[in-house]
């Protein structure tokens, strides 16, 4: 086993980090919301492909970890934005939307 192997899979926070950020949704949610804040409805939009309890859920997580935040609009309706927290998965998008044609070629 390789030193960085040994050293991520000893850390139960590292497995959480995975656990949270490594699913189908929450890296596009980033995305989405990386230049401007949005309501629900246009990141829904926005994403093209999800459905409405999907997107809640994990909008709920993401508050409950600190990625995102929720606020209210003018209108009394939710807008989501990035956390500072949030923006530092930025560069993971980033990395991973870099490597997307190798993997897909």
């Amino acid at each position: 086993m390789s030193k960085m192997c040994a050293l991520y899979t000893g850390n139960p926070q590292f497995k959480e980090t995975l656990r949270t950020i490594g699913d189908f949704w929450t890296l596009r949610i980033v995305a989405v919301l990386e230049s401007s804040d949005l309501r629900f409805c246009a990141i829904e939009r926005a994403l093209g492909d999800s459905n409405p309890a999907t997107l809640t859920a994990r909008l709920k997580k993401l508050e409950h970890y600190g990625i995102v935040a929720r606020h209210h609009g003018d209108a009394g309706d939710s807008v989501y934005t990035l956390t500072e927290k949030g923006k530092k998965l930025l560069p993971v998008v980033n990395a991973l939307y870099d490597v997307s044609d190798e993997l897909t070629d």
